[in-house]
């Protein structure tokens, strides 16, 4: 689950537009690098670097981006250094985990993952500055796109299909690099529910949430321990910057808050955003094999629980590095909210 706290925080307008998660971010340009690191990710081109298409999503100051040599090869970089707080030790996350997923993930591949020492001088400018060390990730360039521009039934499938190989492809991942039970994240939360069930005012952004409802996601909310729990290993924050569609294959990046729990978490997250698209997301609920036969207040409790969460992070500070990143927090939340408050008046209506 991403959250920023380490960022510098200032005040910034609200926008209350849909998210575009293809332009979220604010990174590096390839002139900002150090020299030293422009020369290993030169090296690993294998060439002269003629072409740099920067990341446009995600919500870190990291710099992302697909990088052309000129013999023609491409690939896929990333990169953060230590001084950055909270971007790099999730690379150094990534950096761990991902040369022990097992062959055949859907995702990109991994090429290289390397700590940099870099001296003190920029790049462009031939300006002395302290040195740092920076964490470098090299993946195979993918030709793909973001779901979501329309989301269809097809690109849907994509997901669930990657969603059931991941989950059965990492049974044997190392127990000792799998991370925290998702469950016991999202407890790390503080409730926003209990405020407004007791007669509190709803949270700026989600004004139609009620007393009754606030009270109803608590009671939920506190069944996610039961809920989730399972020894999934998960990707533990997909959402669809963080999915490549090729060639009728969802490929999942960004593995650095891998967590443990109910088998269905991931795919689950991804629905909001789907429904939102204009796709029934209960359907898909009674369809996939991940869900199908998953009790349905589960399936409430986990809608409770991220519904919490980006509540939570809505409701923080702006971040001047990632100007859209409360933004993101509080368009999901509005999405959950949707469909969770469907679920329930569907389930109170009479005859259901």
């Amino acid at each position: 689950m991403l959250e920023n706290n380490a960022l510098e925080e200032r005040a910034v307008p609200d926008c209350r537009m849909p998210v575009d998660y293809r332009t979220t971010a604010l990174r590096r340009t390839w002139a900002e690098l150090p020299a030293h690191l422009q020369d290993r990710l030169t090296a690993h081109a294998g060439g002269r670097i003629v072409s740099v298409q920067l990341a446009g999503g995600g919500f870190t100051p990291g710099f992302a981006a697909v990088l052309e040599g000129d013999e023609g090869s491409r690939i896929f970089a990333k990169a953060a250094p230590a001084s950055e707080a909270f971007i790099y030790p999730q690379y150094q996350r990534e950096a761990q985990v991902v040369p022990l997923m097992p062959a055949g993930m859907p995702m990109p591949g991994l090429l290289a993952a390397e700590e940099v020492a870099v001296p003190g001088l920029l790049a462009a400018e031939e300006v002395a500055v302290p040195g740092d060390s920076w964490e470098l990730l090299v993946y195979e360039a993918v030709d793909g796109t973001m779901p979501g521009h329309p989301w269809t039934e097809t690109d849907l499938q994509a997901v669930e299909a990657s969603c059931v190989e991941a989950v059965s492809r990492m049974q044997g991942f190392p127990r000792q690099y799998s991370g925290a039970p998702i469950a016991q994240d999202l407890a790390g939360v503080p409730s926003q529910f209990r405020a407004v069930a007791e007669g509190g005012s709803a949270p700026w952004f989600l004004p139609a949430l009620t007393r009754a409802e606030a009270a109803a996601f608590q009671q939920s909310l506190d069944l996610c321990p039961e809920a989730l729990a399972g020894d999934a290993v998960l990707h533990g924050d997909l959402r669809p910057d963080n999915i490549l569609l090729q060639a009728g294959r969802a490929l999942f990046c960004d593995w650095n808050f891998l967590g443990t729990g109910a088998q269905w978490i991931d795919w689950v997250s991804v629905l909001p955003y789907a429904r939102a698209g204009g796709l029934d997301a209960d359907a898909w609920l009674r369809r996939s094999e991940l869900t199908r036969d998953v009790p349905p207040p589960y399936i409430d409790a986990f809608l409770a629980g991220l519904l919490n969460y980006m509540i939570h992070w809505g409701s923080q500070p702006e971040v001047s590095s990632s100007p859209q990143l409360r933004a993101h927090g509080r368009h999901t939340a509005r999405l959950v909210y949707d469909w969770a408050a469907s679920r329930r008046e569907a389930a109170h209506r009479p005859g259901v």
